[in-house]
Parts: structure tokens; C-alpha cells; sequence
């Protein structure tokens, strides 16, 4: 596989049901939330076992400066040679230190990953205003995906009014763009 094959299957977009919802920012009112999609770290290694293979890619940690720093490398498949992208997780978590720091793991192999492209398509989505309970703290809709989000034969499947996640997580497909109150 050359560099461009490897990089068209690393960027292919993610089955519907592997992409996940957060309230990034909160209405006024606290009735609608600005859902931003991400995948979980464990979709991204399962990508990378299966573009390039269990054994020719490597997942580093580094603390620099006091930051963790998470480095994803790719072995190239010509030379050899082991290829390295670094980016770091979120930093300020609260809460228990145990979870702040598998956090910070977490978001730092996923922001890693995008650089190599897995996910990029994930930060051009159009923004999406959808409903959202404040009490118990998460969306009540799930966005809708555009057609090129979308893996190949899954694209017909984005305009089927029964389209949602198969699991009891699930909320209906809405399809809303529009500011928050």
C-alpha cells in the first residue's frame, strides 16, 4: 500500500453508530447545546490494527514540561522506518486525578490519530444546535451526518427518517442547524 492508499483508508469516515455526541456549549436557557461529535480511542485503534496492521503501529507517552504528551507511530511500509505524530489531551480536568489523567491518554491517542487523519472529517461538520437536558446533563437529539460524513454504503442510509444508533443510548435523528436562544 503506498501513501496515498494509506492515508485514504485512514481517513475514510467512521460507521454512523461509532460517532459520539457531547454538549460542547449550553443555551442560555440550558434547552439546546452545540453538539460536537467525537469517536472513542478504542475506534481508533481498531482503524490502525486494521489499515495498517496490530504490529506497524506504536502508541507513546510523554510527560514534557509537565504536560502529557500522546505520540502515535506508523511504521512505514517501505523503509521500515517508525514514523511519529504527537498531540496532547485536554488539560484541567476536574474531578478524581485516576480518571483526569486516563482522560488526558484518551484525548491525546484520539488527537494524535488526527493527524495521521483518523477522525479529521469529524471538525468540519456543520454545527449543530440540538435539544438538551440540564438536569441530566446531556443531548436529547443526536445530529444528523452530511452524505460525505458518511462511509460509502451508508450514504443512501443518511436520508432514512428511521436512521438512528441501534443501542438504548440512542435519541431521534434530528436535523437542526440554527443558533441557540
Amino acid at each position: 500500500m503506498d501513501q496515498h492508499q494509506l492515508l485514504e483508508r485512514l481517513t475514510e469516515p467512521f460507521p454512523f453508530p461509532q460517532v459520539n455526541w457531547k454538549p460542547r456549549t449550553i443555551s442560555g436557557d440550558g434547552t439546546r447545546a452545540l453538539a460536537v461529535a467525537y469517536i472513542d480511542a478504542r475506534d481508533v485503534a481498531e482503524r490502525l490494527d486494521s489499515v495498517v496492521g496490530p504490529a506497524n503501529w506504536a502508541v507513546d507517552h510523554k510527560d514534557v514540561g509537565g504536560q502529557m504528551l500522546t505520540g502515535i507511530g506508523l511504521r512505514h511500509p517501505e523503509t521500515g522506518e517508525w514514523v511519529w505524530k504527537w498531540d496532547t489531551g485536554l488539560i484541567g480536568r476536574e474531578g478524581d486525578e485516576a480518571m483526569s489523567v486516563k482522560g488526558n491518554l484518551s484525548d491525546g491517542l484520539k488527537r494524535a490519530a488526527v493527524l495521521w487523519g483518523v477522525g479529521r472529517y469529524l471538525y468540519r461538520l456543520p454545527k449543530s444546535w440540538v435539544g438538551y437536558d440540564n438536569q441530566k446533563k446531556r443531548l436529547t437529539e443526536t445530529p444528523a451526518l452530511p452524505r460525505w460524513a458518511l462511509p460509502y454504503g451508508e450514504a443512501k442510509a443518511a436520508t432514512s427518517p428511521d436512521r438512528g444508533r441501534p443501542d438504548s443510548r440512542s435519541a431521534p435523528k434530528v436535523e437542526i442547524a440554527q443558533k441557540a436562544a
